[in-house]
């Protein structure tokens, strides 16, 4: 249970009570390229800081407005958010619009939040100006630095926060439509926070490591808002500074004695592939209790091998703890249990492209295991539904997940329709309202197991197909070939569609074998696991297919660019070479 008083009724209300509780222990810790302390916070400057923050902004005339918190990973943005709720401005962390590709994401996010100003710090001040006036919606903004906000009069009175108000925004990924800002108010957060705290048994005496950027739900809520909820330090690192040495995770992991971190499934399989035996040495990973996993699909075999890897270093396989959530329910929504390590369910193939779930033997020709991510944490109802007829489907069906509880949001900000065809869907016997996520999965018991997205299901002879299914198979046909970096989709020729599959290779150009070759296994692949033939096979520069900002592949930009001829193509494979048009 929650380690504060019941008077706490905000997350601002528990920060204060940390503050004054035990000021002096350490809340944030900053690692400098993944390595070097750089930065600490101790719970009685954060509240300092955040005042401080928080009187700046209301000095700006910001309060009930909605800001862009634009941030190099760092414990700036930490005071900043905070110094907003204080404030009662509303904000809306983004990705530094560093890489030009983010410029129309993120003014499609000012457009439609109305932002009356951008927050920053450090040397984005000077970068974000210039590039400021260039953009029509973002010209006008004023630019505030936050790191020089004076600090707070000593008695100076807060926001007084209502529990059923809007907190923050948190923008979609953009995977298949334009970003949509999610309404999270200050009671849904508090319900998810305690949700995570009672379903992973945080508490003050565990250490959270996180490189998540924090623009991005799982890496907000579990790197930098539950920690203070709970009152443990949180390690941070920048995302960059994982992917370019995956190793810093694992030791910052054994240097704090870890209990707590995690990320998307390719963080896992990342560190099998780039952190070699040899480098393992030194690595100490047995108190490591919840190693999560949650924004991706997650594999068994990326599973397996990293446990295989880090076993012999103290990782166990119980500490795997795969997860579902998504920003309309704040964040979490299942879960596992605790020390009893991951769930696997394989079920054939074929009965799974017709919405059926038969089980068969692990390893059976035409079949698939999926991971499974627990069960409804505290308080939510989780439910498979049939999409058309909105009745309940059965136990050897698939459906999709809707889902009712304390942390699902307020709905969509300035888009009633979607948020009533979102938030408010009912039962065929009226019963509701729930969340539709527009996510597929089966249930076993009260384990779920998702299996795809409703809105990219591919529909080929009749037969649905999953992409992600086959992009992973895809994937890991040659060695050549990056796993998880591919996208399949359909385009139209001459009235028909074709399937196409667009994969990239590895970075390491020695030893690659003929394009034709890696075309030929990946349709071998594809014929022999799913039963499909490949009608254009692309190989593609490594990092050339679009992504999301929090890393989810962009099939529908994906097919765009190949359409218009955009892609980064290294070779294409054409089983009948003739022009390609898009579908209506």
């Amino acid at each position: 249970m929650s380690s504060f008083p019941e008077s706490c009724r905000t997350v601002l209300d528990v920060l204060a009570y940390r503050a004054e509780a035990h000021g002096e222990r350490t809340a944030f810790l900053w690692l400098e390229e993944g390595e070097s302390e750089e930065g600490r916070l101790t719970f009685a400057q954060l509240w300092d800081g955040h005042r401080a923050v928080a009187q700046q902004l209301r000095g700006a005339g910001l309060a009930g407005q909605r800001v862009l918190l634009f941030y190099l990973p760092g414990l700036d943005f930490v005071t900043a958010f905070f110094g907003c709720l204080a404030a009662g401005v509303v904000p809306i962390a983004v990705p530094p619009p560093l890489p030009t590709e983010r410029t129309s994401r993120i003014q499609a996010i000012t457009q439609d939040a109305s932002a009356a100003a951008v927050l920053t710090a450090g040397p984005l001040v000077e970068l974000l100006q210039p590039w400021l006036a260039q953009s029509d919606q973002l010209a006008g903004l004023p630019l505030l630095a936050t790191d020089g906000a004076a600090p707070g009069a000593p008695g100076a009175p807060g926001h007084r926060l209502d529990p059923e108000g809007l907190a923050f925004l948190q923008y979609t990924s953009g995977s298949t439509r334009l970003p949509r800002g999610v309404r999270v108010s200050h009671a849904n957060l508090m319900a998810n926070l305690e949700c995570i705290q009672e379903t992973i048994q945080l508490d003050e005496q565990s250490v959270s490591v996180t490189w998540l950027p924090c623009f991005h739900d799982m890496g907000l809520i579990n790197g930098v808002l539950e920690p203070v909820y709970v009152g443990c330090v949180s390690v941070m690192m920048s995302p960059l500074a994982f992917i370019r040495r995956p190793r810093r995770w694992l030791e910052a992991l054994t240097r704090y004695q870890a209990t707590h971190s995690g990320g998307p499934n390719f963080a896992y399989d990342l560190c099998v592939r780039k952190v070699k035996p040899h480098e393992r040495e030194g690595l100490e990973l047995s108190r490591w209790r919840q190693a999560y996993l949650s924004a991706e699909p997650i594999r068994r075999d990326t599973l397996e091998r990293f446990h295989e890897a880090f076993a012999p270093h103290g990782f166990r396989r119980a500490a795997f703890y795969p997860c579902y959530g998504l920003a309309e329910a704040t964040l979490a929504v299942t879960g596992g249990s605790l020390e009893a390590g991951p769930v696997f369910c394989t079920v054939d193939n074929v009965a799974l492209e017709q919405g059926q779930v038969r089980e068969v033997a692990e390893g059976a020709p035409g079949s698939t295991t999926v991971v499974g991510c627990g069960s409804a944490g505290l308080d939510t109802e989780v439910l498979l539904v049939d999409p058309e007829s909105h009745g309940r489907v059965g136990p050897d069906s698939v459906g999709e997940v809707w889902v009712r509880g304390p942390g699902v949001a307020r709905g969509y900000l300035g888009h009633p329709e979607e948020t009533l065809e979102t938030f408010e869907a009912h039962l065929d016997t009226g019963a509701g309202p729930y969340l539709r996520t527009g996510d597929l999965a089966f249930l076993r018991g009260e384990e779920l197991f998702l299996v795809g997205r409703l809105k990219d299901v591919l529909i080929i002879r009749g037969r649905n197909h999953h992409p992600q299914d086959l992009e992973w198979t895809a994937g890991q046909c040659h060695p050549a070939l990056r796993a998880g970096c591919a996208a399949a989709f359909l385009v139209e020729q001459d009235g028909k569609e074709q399937l196409v599959l667009a994969q990239e290779v590895s970075r390491e150009s020695a030893g690659m074998p003929p394009p034709e070759e890696l075309a030929g296994d990946i349709r071998e692949a594809l014929s022999e696991q799913h039963g499909l033939m490949v009608d254009v096979v692309v190989l593609v520069s490594p990092g050339a297919i679009p992504r999301t900002s929090s890393g989810k592949i962009q099939r529908r930009l994906c097919r765009t660019h190949f359409l218009e001829g955009q892609l980064e193509e290294l070779a294409r494979d054409v089983a009948r070479n003739v022009p390609f048009r898009a579908v209506d």
